[in-house]
Parts: C-alpha cells; sequence; structure tokens
C-alpha cells in the first residue's frame, strides 16, 4: 500500500504549543510509513521572514529528511488549504492512503471526493484544534496525545542559534554557518 503524507506545519506547531512537547517530523514520516510504501511527504510550512536564517535551516532539514516542502511567505493566518488540496487531489492515482495533519474544515470536501474515489485518509491532529466535519470525513482519527511516544522529539528542547560575531570576516562566519548547518542536520538524524 502506497501511503502519502500532508502536514500544515503550523497545525502541527499549534498541536506542539497545546500538547507541550516537540514533534520530531524525521520520526513522522517512519511512524506512518515503511520507506518502501511512502509515496511522499509533503510539508506545508509559513515562512514568516525570508531573511531569517533559522526558518531557512528549519526547511533544509525537513528536504533532508525527506519531505517535499511547500513554502511561502505569509503574514497574518498561514492558508494553505488551497494548496493541500490540489496536492491531494493530483496524486491521488499514486498513493491508496493519506494521512493529512490538519485541523481546517476547508478540506473537509476534498477529502470526501478522495474517499469516494476510494481513497483511505487518515487524520492526525488534536481534537480541539481540528474542525468536526473534517473528522467526520475521514475514515481513522490518530490523537496526537496517543502518539507521543512516538513522535516525541528527545535530546533538548527548540534549537538556539548563536548570533554572528562582529569580530569575524564574512568567510569566517560563513565557514561557521555551514559547520552549524551540517551539526544541527547531525542532530536531527540521531
Amino acid at each position: 500500500m502506497k501511503i502519502a503524507l500532508f502536514i500544515d506545519g503550523s497545525y502541527m506547531y499549534d498541536a506542539a504549543k497545546r500538547l507541550g512537547w516537540n514533534i520530531d517530523h524525521r520520526k513522522a514520516i517512519g511512524v506512518f510509513a515503511r520507506p518502501e510504501e511512502l509515496y511522499n511527504a509533503f510539508y506545508y510550512a509559513p515562512v514568516t521572514d525570508s531573511s531569517d536564517e533559522r526558518q531557512q535551516k528549519f526547511l533544509d532539514a525537513l528536504v533532508f529528511m525527506g519531505y517535499t516542502v511547500r513554502s511561502r511567505e505569509t503574514h497574518g493566518d498561514p492558508r494553505f488549504e488551497a494548496m493541500m488540496a490540489t496536492d491531494m487531489l493530483v496524486t491521488a492515482p499514486r498513493w491508496e492512503r493519506a494521512v493529512l495533519a490538519s485541523g481546517s474544515g476547508d478540506l473537509a470536501h476534498t477529502l470526501s471526493a478522495l474517499r469516494a474515489q476510494g481513497k483511505e485518509i487518515h487524520l492526525l491532529g488534536v481534537p480541539e484544534l481540528t474542525d468536526l466535519e473534517l473528522r467526520n470525513q475521514c475514515d481513522r482519527y490518530l490523537d496526537l496525545r496517543e502518539l507521543q511516544g512516538q513522535l516525541e522529539r528527545t535530546g533538548g528542547g527548540r534549537r538556539i542559534y548563536p548570533s554572528v560575531s562582529e569580530e569575524s570576516s564574512p568567510e569566517e562566519e560563513e565557514t561557521k554557518a555551514a559547520q552549524r548547518l551540517m551539526e544541527n542536520l547531525e542532530d536531527e538524524l540521531r
């Protein structure tokens, strides 16, 4: 069975804040699909500041983990429903089961259409952040609270990135930044 993941990054961030623990996105792929079963894992990420190095490092790490990252600069409420619905419908011939992490009722009609095509839909989320009609249109609801042992990122809290020193040359800072990126990616892979 081919499986596709569709993850709304802002929803997962809100869910993690509510739950009080960070989600390990590298683990998430493996929890929902074995490598030979995975069609693709899409991650929809709002970018609030395109010059923010931390956001770019996070997006780069997601790509390194195996996600297809869909990002765009947003101000205010990030809305990816149209992009997610399009990706789900266009790729539907290539997968049998989708795992969707979203709480938006705007996707309910898309899920209804996919189920009419014989697709199996698993909805991942937190009940109080999930629209009831969206939940009604899925085949199975996966509560993040019940998956904490499998999905929680261990080994520290959120990453802290040191500020750029004023005494270093641009070349030295570029080298240090590359080293930090590699260290962070290595941490994510452990």
